[in-house]
């Protein structure tokens, strides 16, 4: 799909920014626009081309993130200048391999052309009705089924999941005669019946570890289990089993809405191939596609939050204190990804002040991050 060239360019503004990553990343990592006009060309309109592409920096993402990682828990944490550098190298790999997807795209110029084409469109394809303000409703309602599309983002997964893992449940005899128990202490919502809760979610536990009949439980729930190997807790799962069994009644009237979108999405494009010229379809087919890609590529690449964010803002917490054990006082205020460029700097050495603010102009790649 053939999109114009100014809308490739790299974007001015994100209405999501909250970090200010449009001031400063650009300014320090200067390469960022020109890795972005040459790869927005081959991909803004290739929906393939844009899945292939984010998986290559999703993977590079996790790699430069081990890669970091694993330096930062061997190097000299008590250093400034260290944790300072650790810094610039997590704010790199966040803006070379994760903003690119998770913001320039889905939040710039390219999204909006595909939002406006979509709702041009929709105005071609179903009835005009005298009655202009229910005609609009009727506009906003499908863009909006269109954009949520037949994606299960992460909410809605979650919703899945808990429907899939109350099933499972019932379907393993041993598990089932405990579940009368375990949910009307849940229903009671009471802070009192956490331990009795969990005392059942300890046998249920066992259960899911060590029965054979609990193979697709197991597998259903590979990840709080892998969670509660990784943090050498069973919280995670405690967690999992308790919200599933929370909010059934609602994860199932999602999941039945998610069925029901599948269904919904097809009569639109249906409706669509039958009123719109050959073209034009194959525009809206692409729109969709496309929109489709941005809200689940947001998930895909967020995924990393869960393990970055908390070691970053650790290394954040260790810069700050190393200043104030050193007499500096400290305006307290909120941070984010950005707390060294956007806050410390102001309380950093000389030395440091112009690292943190001297333009990188080295490329990324996993070899030098």
């Amino acid at each position: 799909m053939k999109i114009d060239e100014h809308l490739l360019k790299f974007p001015k503004y994100l209405p999501n920014d909250l970090e200010g990553l449009m001031f400063y990343y650009p300014e320090k990592f200067p390469l960022i626009v020109s890795d972005f006009e040459e790869v927005a060309p081959k991909i803004a309109g290739d929906p393939e081309a844009f899945r292939q592409y984010s998986d290559h920096v999703r993977d590079e993402l996790w790699a430069a993130y081990e890669k970091i990682k694993k330096d930062y828990e061997k190097g000299d944490q008590t250093n400034l200048e260290f944790l300072v550098g650790v810094d610039e190298r997590f704010s790199k790999i966040y803006c070379y391999r994760f903003w690119i997807i998770n913001y320039l795209f889905p939040d710039g110029p390219i999204h909006d052309f595909l939002v406006d084409n979509l709702k041009n469109l929709i105005r071609k394809f179903i009835d005009v009705t005298e009655d202009i303000e229910d005609f609009e409703q009727r506009v906003v309602r499908i863009q909006r089924d269109l954009l949520q599309s037949d994606y299960a983002d992460l909410y809605l997964q979650q919703a899945l999941d808990g429907v899939k893992a109350v099933e499972l449940l019932k379907a393993n005899k041993k598990i089932a005669e405990k579940l009368p128990t375990v949910t009307q202490l849940i229903d009671e919502h009471s802070h009192s019946n956490t331990e009795k809760i969990n005392s059942v979610w300890q046998e249920v536990y066992k259960i899911i570890k060590s029965d054979e009949d609990a193979v697709a439980l197991r597998e259903a729930m590979a990840v709080p289990l892998s969670q509660v190997e990784m943090r050498s807790s069973i919280l995670p799962l405690y967690n999992m089993l308790t919200h599933a069994i929370e909010f059934r009644e609602e994860n199932e009237q999602l999941t039945k809405r998610h069925g029901g979108m599948l269904g919904t999405i097809d009569k639109y494009k249906d409706l669509a191939r039958k009123e719109l010229t050959a073209e034009e379809y194959e525009l809206f087919e692409f729109c969709y596609e496309q929109a489709r890609n941005f809200s689940m590529y947001k998930d895909v690449m967020g995924a990393i939050d869960e393990v970055l964010l908390p070691l970053w803002f650790g290394l954040h917490r260790q810069i700050k204190k190393l200043l104030i054990d050193n007499g500096v006082k400290i305006r307290e205020r909120p941070t984010g990804p950005t707390a060294v460029s956007a806050h410390f700097v102001w309380y950093l050495p000389d030395e440091l002040k112009a690292k943190v603010m001297t333009p990188d102009l080295v490329p990324f790649s996993l070899e030098t991050i």
